[in-house]
């Protein structure tokens, strides 16, 4: 039997992160999780993203903070050029084995 990488089936996106979450910023979580496999991190099934912001020379960047329990990680991204930034919203991506799930802490 052939093992399946975490997080590479369908995946979905509740209406809760759907309203709080822009959808390029959404795709960006979905990116990070990928960029992580490739370079060879091993991904727990609960992935946990913090979203705030973080003021540069005047500009705000959107802070994503990745975290995972076991093994335990934990990692910060950087979005320029983000329209609409997510401020105080964690969202947590949970891959069932079946497939993944994108939502907040409270719809789980």
């Amino acid at each position: 039997m052939v093992e399946r990488k975490l997080f590479s089936s369908d995946r979905y996106v509740t209406r809760g992160v759907n309203e709080a979450v822009p959808f390029e910023l959404q795709q960006m979580l979905w990116s990070i999780l990928e960029k992580r496999q490739e370079r060879g991190d091993q991904l727990d099934h609960l992935q946990i993203f913090e979203l705030s912001a973080e003021w540069v020379d005047g500009e705000p960047l959107q802070k994503v903070l990745n975290r995972q329990e076991q093994p335990f990680h934990e990692e910060v991204f950087f979005v320029d050029h983000t329209e609409n930034l997510a401020i105080g919203v964690t969202v947590w991506i949970i891959d069932s084995g079946t497939y993944s799930t994108a939502l907040l802490p409270e719809e789980y």
